[in-house]
């Protein structure tokens, strides 16, 4: 039976297609403590892991290109802040792993993010991204990302950070959902950038059941899951029409 949702549409479009999910995001590491003769140790992997993902930011920019490659240099100095990482090594050298260490300072460092206007918390996204890829790092788990998929389909995600979303593949990626977001996250604007359509700010996305195929109306942010024939007809329609009115306004 059709059901239907509302988020908010960052991103003109209809996409209908299977909803597949994004990678697993790291875990949380676990809080234990090291010798003080490990702290060296633990500084010098902190550091090289923090250089390897900023490094992987800037060639997957290089890639990208255009707007994206801005995004994603910025990004990477994120990673290579020196106040955030003058607090990891403060926690390393009182007795955190690198990994928790890392953790907790962008644990830190996102608080003052997220309580610091629109702007900001819309970059929120980004520094998590950046935390779960030096945190994989050093635990030698897979970085969380975009499936893997034969067939189009449509992404979902509690949020999507601009390393993935800059090197979406249309013709693979026909659209995406988020549970988390806003129209100025770095996400949306890559995704208008991409012409890809886009929903953001939808609770409960994360629920959608894998496989199941959903129709995302990047203008209205509605998506309707498991649409009928009648209904998928109507929205290609209603894109259509508004492709044509925008191409006649340009």
């Amino acid at each position: 039976m059709e059901t239907t949702l509302r988020g908010v549409g960052v991103s003109h479009g209809v996409a209908i297609g299977q909803v597949r999910h994004m990678g697993t995001a790291v875990l949380e590491p676990p809080a234990r403590q090291i010798p003080a003769d490990d702290a060296p140790r633990e500084q010098g992997r902190a550091r090289q892991a923090v250089e390897a993902v900023s490094a992987d930011l800037i060639a997957r920019g290089n890639l990208a290109g255009g707007e994206a490659q801005a995004v994603l240099e910025a990004q990477a100095m994120m990673a290579q802040d020196p106040e955030l990482m003058a607090d990891v090594e403060r926690r390393i050298a009182v007795g955190s792993t690198a990994e928790r260490a890392v953790y907790d300072a962008f644990a830190a460092y996102r608080a003052l993010l997220a309580g610091a206007g629109e702007y900001l918390a819309g970059r929120v996204a980004d520094l998590d991204d950046v935390r779960n890829r030096i945190v994989a790092r050093l635990l030698g788990v897979p970085m969380p990302g975009v499936p893997d998929s034969d067939e189009p389909y449509v992404l979902i995600a509690r949020d999507l950070a601009p390393a993935d979303t800059a090197l979406l593949d249309p013709t693979l990626v026909l659209g995406f959902v988020t549970e988390e977001g806003g129209p100025t996250s770095h996400s949306a604007i890559l995704a208008r950038a991409l012409g890809v359509p886009a929903v953001v700010a939808l609770p409960g996305a994360g629920e959608l059941i894998e496989g199941t195929v959903i129709a995302v109306d990047g203008s209205t942010g509605e998506i309707f899951v498991a649409p009928n024939e009648e209904k998928r007809a109507e929205l290609t329609r209603a894109a259509e029409e508004r492709r044509a009115a925008l191409s006649a306004s340009s």
